[in-house]
């Protein structure tokens, strides 16, 4: 049988994205599961410093070098992480801080917050119960731990802590807000626009609670009432970016060019930043793209990147499109004007690292992707990163990059791939014991990916384990087609596995 290596495994998971974890999967693998929509409210970023994050973050590393034991500094750093979105930095603070005994609401808060946005919903249900446990009444917290349950199903649990934040804050809008978002997501959508109402009712300056009333009709397929909801929004804020642009997606729900195009040009002139603007057409562009009508939509992307030639965003959404109509030396031109641009585009990178390894620019590829990884350090990179070393037969790289990406958002796919490069790397113990694991908390899958259940076979036999290698081999056997010479192999490793240590071909 030819070497299957890892190429074969990681493309299929991670040439994209990582794959979900299996529902059975959940206690070893702790996947985010899909929130109901509407979404829940956002809950507010926790509290940082009135500073930009550019001069709070220096200032505040400066403060804990000179004095590293600094509390203080290390809660308001966790803060300021979270607030340019990496979490994965957050949680380095907030595990030290809980390891120094700094065991308060603030610091479980920060570290859950954190922990959510990483997928560990374990941990982050953990966190913020244990934060609600120590400060009961704060809002924050609870709409938080809500938001969790909601993520996980556990809608009796949601709407418990969603009424106890009522209880507490009766006259906080956010707290009705959080019950509504909570109903809403069990889809009791009379009960949830009442709580919106009764929000809205003791603040008519904040339209947000119109807006989550708007998505409520949205998700009932009730077009019509969600425009005329979202009309109420914009008749108190006609400059609301998120009603605009809600506003134009509705229209592009029911395939209506000129509303949508209008509508979502109604936004761009309203929104104050070019960044803002870009990303609104980039919308706009999708949307006719996603209807077939190419021309209208590469238009769109060409006047975006003529009209904001300082923002990046707008080279790197052309060059996606560019890349999807595999077009690929246009799309590399777009994403190196981005990367001209800001260096460290993370959008410019992934692209130009997947172009890279597609066509055989292996080393390319790798110093792209090591490169996204340093700054947007995401399960994505990482297993992108371990498919490119596993290319260049570097299993030891691709070990460190796929386990990387399973520590950040743990599913089987990853998981596998670093139980492949221990069996390259002759770690046969390691791999049979990786496999073992997945073959508990993810049922099934090892029988959806052949290559993996080879190699689990493999590396059974290669640490002596006669009675699971037999057994997977046998399960092989039935995927693989009879007659040829690999099924004659496979079916031979099945009876006499143990007799010789196995062996790497090719």
């Amino acid at each position: 049988m030819k070497r299957f290596g890892l190429i074969a495994l990681l493309a299929v998971g991670c040439a994209i994205g990582a794959a979900t974890a299996t529902p059975s999967a959940a206690p070893l693998f702790g996947g985010k599961k899909a929130s109901p929509t509407p979404s829940p409210v956002p809950t507010a970023l926790p509290t940082a410093s009135p500073e930009p994050p550019s001069v709070a973050i220096p200032r505040l590393v400066a403060r804990l070098k000179a004095n590293p034991s600094d509390q203080i500094a290390m809660a308001q750093l966790a803060a300021e992480y979270l607030q340019v979105s990496r979490p994965d930095i957050t949680l380095q603070y907030t595990q030290h801080l809980l390891q120094m005994g700094d065991k308060t609401a603030q610091v479980y808060y920060y570290d859950g917050f954190a922990q959510e946005q990483l997928g560990n919903a374990a941990a982050a249900t953990y966190d913020l119960e244990q934060a609600s446990n120590l400060d009961p009444t704060n809002l924050g917290v609870l709409a938080q731990l809500a938001d969790v349950y909601i993520r996980e199903n556990r809608f009796n649990d949601a709407e418990r802590i969603a009424k106890r934040a009522v209880t507490f804050n009766k006259n906080e809008p956010g707290a009705l807000m959080t019950l509504g978002s909570v109903y809403a997501s069990e889809q009791h959508f009379d009960d949830a626009r009442a709580q919106f109402e009764a929000a809205f009712a003791l603040n008519k300056k904040d339209i947000a609670p119109v807006f989550q009333i708007a998505t409520t009709y949205a998700q009932q397929d009730n077009i019509p009432l969600a425009l005329q909801t979202v009309d109420r929004a914009l008749a108190v804020d006609p400059r609301n970016i998120q009603a605009l642009v809600f506003k134009a997606d509705l229209y592009a729900r029911q395939h209506d060019d000129l509303r949508a195009a209008q509508a979502y040009d109604d936004a761009v002139v309203a929104a104050p930043t070019d960044d803002q603007k870009v990303a609104i057409l980039i919308r706009k562009g999708s949307y006719f793209v996603q209807e077939k009508k190419e021309a209208q939509g590469q238009a769109i992307f060409q006047q975006i990147v003529n009209q904001f030639p300082k923002v990046p965003a707008g080279f790197v959404a052309y060059g996606d499109y560019l890349a999807q109509q595999r077009q690929y030396g246009p799309a590399v031109t777009q994403w190196r004007a981005a990367l001209a641009l800001d260096p460290n585009n993370g959008g410019a990178l992934l692209g130009l690292g997947q172009v890279a390894m597609a066509t055989g620019k292996l080393s390319d590829s790798i110093s792209y992707f090591k490169h996204y990884t340093q700054v947007s350090p995401d399960a994505q990179g990482f297993a992108l990163l371990g498919q490119a070393y596993s290319r260049v037969h570097d299993y030891s790289g691709a070990r460190d990059a796929c386990g990387k990406s399973f520590e950040i958002q743990r599913n089987p796919v990853t998981l596998g791939c670093v139980a492949g490069a221990d069996f390259e790397l002759r770690n046969y113990k390691e791999a049979a014991q990786i496999f073992d694991a997945l073959d508990r908390a993810a049922k099934g899958f090892l029988d959806q990916n052949p290559t993996l259940l080879y190699i689990a076979a493999r590396s059974y036999a290669g640490s002596n384990q006669c009675t699971k290698a037999v057994a997977a081999y046998k399960r092989l056997l039935p995927m693989m087609k009879k007659g040829t010479s690999d099924y004659d192999k496979v079916r031979k490793s099945a009876s006499d596995t143990c007799h010789a240590p196995a062996k790497h071909s090719g």
